[in-house]
């Protein structure tokens, strides 16, 4: 379980660590299927994110808000939103949050 915890802070850091150069500078948005906004922090942190937990465990599968799943029949199943509240890291609001879930099974 410890080893989830860790696993999980670090993608938590990597991402933070990806989306703080873009924090409160000209961001031009493209617009998803859904019409939510996603950035180029979105992107580069989602990456960094997936390339730790693929890292440290390269069995489980992914579900991310930018590239969908990997891995999609894995037991245990990481899911993670990089920005979760894009719109307000796009006018400069510090309300928003890197999101890390881990499921077992269905």
């Amino acid at each position: 379980m410890i080893d989830l915890i860790a696993a999980a802070e670090a993608a938590a850091d990597v991402a933070a660590a990806a989306i703080r150069p873009f924090f409160r500078q000209q961001l031009v948005p493209d617009t998803k299927s859904d019409a939510s906004p996603v950035t180029i922090a979105d992107r580069t942190a989602e990456l960094a994110m997936r390339a730790v937990l693929s890292q440290r465990f390269p069995d489980h599968g992914i579900m991310g808000e930018e590239f969908g799943v990997e891995r999609p029949g894995a037991r245990y199943r990481w899911v993670i939103d990089p920005i979760d509240g894009t719109r307000a890291f796009i006018t400069g609001r510090p309300t928003f949050g890197i999101l890390v879930a881990l499921l077992d099974g269905d």
